[in-house]
């Protein structure tokens, strides 16, 4: 007689973490969502339920669809920005005024934020250990590069990941808004003469709608769960 396979169903982006989605894109890569998806839904249950494929395959068809349903609904949630959360004891805050920046922690976030396999690695340096809280105002530990910080920030919500995602894209688009009216009117100024300023502009509004699409695709990316159907089991 067959025993019945129990597991739980993550409903909410605060209970899958960072590294278990970097993991569930890894196994995915190279497949293709218009044709792959019963692989793909198969790794969803496989990284995000603690199922072994074998044991996918045996699961109940109505069993399967209701288990995506409870996954991709987690994925439609909307979050703001996520200032602070708990992780492993200590509470993780985020950079209280970005304009503090240091030119090294820009470099650092610029090459790993967007790139899911070393966000990790960005979360690393948009959140630090608070250490100083009153109220509403808080501070955080000066930026290291350390690697075992870094690891440990795969145990971080997704949710949390996914609120900063959100936040900088509607910061870029609000940025590129600002910066192209600008520079709309910088160039009536120039009066159509080529100048320094109007190529800098130009270079300058290219750049951030640059960045800003680069953030739309990310956010596009992680919604895309709520398209896959789990067929041919």
């Amino acid at each position: 007689m067959q025993k019945d396979i129990k597991f739980i169903v993550p409903d909410s982006l605060e209970e899958i973490t960072l590294g278990s989605y970097q993991s569930y894109l890894a196994s995915i890569e190279g497949l293709d969502e218009t044709k792959d998806v019963k692989e793909i839904n198969t790794k969803l249950l496989e990284t995000f339920c603690g199922l072994e494929s074998d044991q996918v395959n045996l699961l109940p068809f109505n069993a399967v669809e209701s288990a995506l349903k409870v996954l991709t609904d987690a994925f439609k949630e909307e979050y703001e920005l996520i200032r602070m959360f708990n992780l492993e004891g200590a509470k993780m805050g985020f950079i209280p005024k970005l304009d503090d920046m240091t030119l090294g922690e820009y470099i650092d976030l610029e090459t790993h934020f967007g790139d899911w396999e070393n966000m990790h690695k960005a979360m690393a340096i948009l959140y630090r250990v608070v250490n100083f809280e009153k109220g509403e105002k808080y501070s955080i530990v000066s930026y290291d590069a350390n690697e075992d910080l870094q690891e440990l920030m795969k145990l971080m919500p997704l949710s949390v990941v996914m609120s900063c995602m959100v936040f900088f894209y509607h910061l870029g688009k609000e940025l590129a808004q600002a910066t192209s009216t600008y520079i709309l009117k910088a160039l009536k100024q120039e009066k159509g003469t080529i100048s320094p300023l109007k190529e800098a502009l130009e270079k300058s509004g290219v750049g951030i709608n640059q960045f800003t699409d680069s953030l739309k695709g990310m956010s596009e990316d992680l919604t895309k769960l709520q398209n896959y159907r789990y067929t041919n089991v």
